[in-house]
């Protein structure tokens, strides 16, 4: 996961209970909020399309001179329209184009009732036009519109329904009782969605803080803790991962074991501080080169490091050991009693094959060619000069810090 923000900034966004949020993190919340609309195409919408609909016997019953009209409306424009925002929601729009559809279907059932509202007269005419308010109270209540969206449905809704009263023939007491009732629904129901929206991002910012704590946790747990990279424990949850379920691309793996020459020598001659910090410097050389995210860096113990390359053939892997060497021999970290060259070195070993052989095999191929490459005079890259044949064979558990290389 992709983190948008961080620990410190979530608990200060919760403590201030502020309603907006940085991007990175509003987009998180954007695509929290599109898995809840899709839900609510699947089971709300269905449901408000078929309660919309149950009103048209009471529609035709009320106003039977305008059946024709209210069929026509009913079936003809808004439930198609709802229908279509169910659709769309489904799609995963861009949420500006989401919410404004849904934002415009309350204003369709709204002018749906005041249509029909207008061509009759009378009192059940004077009752009917009601049924705008409860279309306002329900988009607001019950409907997932952000909050912005629903002050616009709500002005729209209102407008529409403010203008068909005052120029319609009803009573004046009529007129400015629905307007207070329309005004004062829009008003109770927006400040209900505002402290319902306040809940769910706060809630979304308490679930967030605990998937980052966790996520935190885990990566604590996989990393080593002197140099930051990846621990032997996440060395075998990624080659169990890899091995447990091969892909085309898993034909090709590499492994480049490395090891710090002299490291022992080191350690005696400027202490284990600055041993420490030679480690660390030695881990950022490597993680320099990695080609991307598939790739893992791994202190596998005391001087000692793994590359694991997905996707590498041989050379591939050869050629990422070389830019490894360089790069470590480029610090230039003084070590003026290596039988090598005056500044810290490595010895690469390296090995490639596929998922088709056991992971503990390419690694003890790699451990054997690093060996060569000591034997060889040091600060090389050497090839594996031994069979890949899979044999029964267990990891060697590095012993200590294996400082006598």
């Amino acid at each position: 996961m992709t983190q948008a923000t961080t620990l410190t900034a979530l608990e200060q966004l919760i403590r201030n209970g502020r309603a907006r949020f940085p991007a990175p993190l509003q987009a998180v919340y954007e695509d929290d909020r599109r898995k809840f609309m899709e839900f609510s195409a699947r089971t709300l919408l269905p449901r408000t399309i078929i309660g919309y609909n149950l009103f048209l016997p009471i529609d035709i019953w009320l106003l039977p001179k305008t059946a024709w009209l209210t069929l026509a409306l009913h079936l003809a424009v808004v439930t198609p329209f709802m229908v279509y925002g169910a659709f769309l929601v489904r799609r995963e729009p861009r949420p500006a184009i989401r919410d404004t559809v849904m934002a415009f279907i309350p204003i369709l059932i709204t002018l749906q009732i005041m249509l029909i509202f207008r061509f009759n007269t009378g009192q059940n005419a004077w009752s009917y036009q009601y049924l705008a308010i409860l279309v306002m109270v329900y988009t607001n209540i019950s409907q997932t519109l952000g909050l912005r969206f629903a002050w616009l449905a709500s002005a729209g809704t209102a407008l529409l329904y403010i203008a068909a009263i005052l120029t319609s023939a009803a009573p004046e007491p009529v007129k400015i009782v629905s307007c207070v009732l329309m005004l004062s629904a829009g008003y109770l129901s927006l400040e209900s969605k505002a402290a319902l929206e306040r809940g769910n991002r706060n809630h979304f910012l308490r679930r967030h803080r605990e998937r980052l704590q966790r996520y935190e946790a885990e990566d604590v747990a996989s990393r080593d803790a002197l140099t930051g990279l990846s621990n032997r424990r996440h060395l075998d949850e990624r080659i169990e991962s890899i091995w447990s379920n091969p892909t085309p691309d898993a034909q090709k793996i590499a492994f480049v074991m490395i090891d710090i020459d002299h490291f022992k020598l080191f350690n005696d001659e400027y202490g284990h501080l600055a041993g420490d910090l030679c480690l660390k410097r030695v881990a950022g050389a490597i993680s320099s080169v990695l080609r991307g995210q598939d790739d893992l860096a791994v202190r596998f113990g005391g001087e000692e490091f793994v590359l694991l390359l997905p996707h590498a053939n041989l050379e591939t892997a050869i050629q990422i050991a070389e830019r490894v060497r360089r790069s470590i021999e480029t610090l230039a970290i003084p070590h003026e009693h290596s039988p090598t060259v005056h500044c810290v070195t490595a010895s690469l070993g390296v090995a490639a094959g596929s998922a088709a052989q056991e992971a503990s095999t390419l690694i003890i191929a790699a451990d054997e060619a690093l060996y060569a490459a000591k034997r060889a005079g040091r600060n090389q890259v050497c090839p594996p000069f031994m069979s890949l044949e899979p044999k029964p064979a267990k990891l060697r558990h590095p012993a200590g810090s294996q400082a006598s290389k």
